[in-house]
């Protein structure tokens, strides 16, 4: 079932890729990336703050490294 959702996905990234190359556009690369599920809010709003703020990047992925919590301890804490 997944890998059928995959190809689908594929080859309609394919086709919008063909279409903008038509009108001299191109799509977006990440989304020939792996799909991204799902992005937390925390983390839109630490980009944006670190892109208003002018934060180097070395100190952005610190902060966010500092906010992981690892799968075990969320499972224990339900």
């Amino acid at each position: 079932m997944i890998l059928h959702r995959i190809k689908i996905y594929s080859e309609a990234l394919e086709i919008g890729s063909n279409r903008s190359q038509k009108r001299d556009r191109f799509v977006n690369p990440l989304f020939f990336q792996a799909r991204i599920s799902r992005i937390s809010s925390y983390t839109i709003r630490a980009v944006q703050n670190a892109i208003i703020t002018g934060m180097s990047l070395q100190c952005f992925m610190s902060s966010l490294v500092a906010r992981l919590v690892s799968r075990p301890q969320l499972i224990g804490e339900h």
